[in-house]
């Protein structure tokens, strides 16, 4: 997708979202248990003013912390102005221009006009299902979003891991796009904290031509909801062991806190 794409999707989300504000702000939202519509809309414009001032101050480290949300009589107006500054940085920033952000390989003000279409996608189907049921979700997105959610948080290992691969290759087909990716597990200390982790689930994407020993397909809607646990797996099809569903969705979980 190219920029454009991803700011006309950040902009039709965020006003999404202040769509489902103005139904009321106190319903909870199921699929953020403790959460209530407020809160999803106070968290994504604290991120939205937080990612502004990245982009717009070219920061090369991360901002010591975000703003505050104001009260619900103030909160739409104060997430509505948040929205517009975050689309205007974006629109006048070249994507190349190195800021920080907190994914090593990709330290761009791209980075960050990918990442805020689909954060904003993804809440604004949380304050959506705060008032019963979320609107469509653009299929070409979400399977944007697929890459994004295997590629960005969920795949790889610590460089300092012992690996142990898997003879399992997991297949996931959506909207013309594939993923093979190669189950594994890791173990070792982290040289940084000291922290020891042991057998911990992952995978990798299987860069020969193994045959997968599972298919998954669906939808990029379906697909990228499910991932993200916005959705159930009822639109989504297993050739194979179904336990790769659960497999895929655990490590999702674990690896978007």
């Amino acid at each position: 997708m190219e920029p454009g794409e991803y700011l006309s999707a950040l902009r039709a989300d965020g006003t999404a979202v202040l769509e489902a504000g103005r139904k009321g702000l106190h319903p909870d939202v199921p699929s953020t248990p403790g959460w209530t519509v407020r809160d999803v809309i106070a968290h994504l414009g604290q991120v939205h003013r937080e990612k502004a001032h990245i982009v717009r101050e070219s920061l090369l480290d991360e901002p010591p912390g975000r703003p505050e949300a104001p009260s619900d009589d103030e909160l739409l107006e104060w997430f509505a102005d948040g929205l517009h500054d975050l689309i205007g940085a974006l629109s006048v920033a070249d994507p190349h221009t190195k800021v920080h952000t907190w994914h090593d390989p990709d330290q761009s003000v791209g980075f960050w006009i990918r990442r805020m279409a689909h954060e904003t996608l993804i809440h604004r189907v949380d304050a959506e299902l705060g008032h019963g049921s979320h609107g469509p979700v653009d299929p070409i997105l979400a399977a944007d979003g697929v890459d994004e959610i295997l590629d960005v948080f969920m795949s790889g290992h610590p460089p300092w891991a012992e690996v142990n691969r898997s003879s399992v290759v997991v297949e996931l087909r959506c909207e013309g796009k594939s993923w093979r990716l190669r189950l594994l597990s890791w173990s070792g200390t982290s040289p940084r904290s000291g922290r020891a982790f042991e057998d911990e689930a992952g995978f990798e994407f299987e860069r020969d031509d193994a045959e997968p020993n599972a298919v998954i397909r669906g939808s990029g809607d379906a697909m990228n909801l499910f991932l993200w646990g916005r959705g159930s797996a009822d639109g989504l099809t297993v050739e194979g062991h179904p336990s790769v569903l659960l497999y895929l969705r655990d490590l999702a979980a674990e690896s978007t806190g």
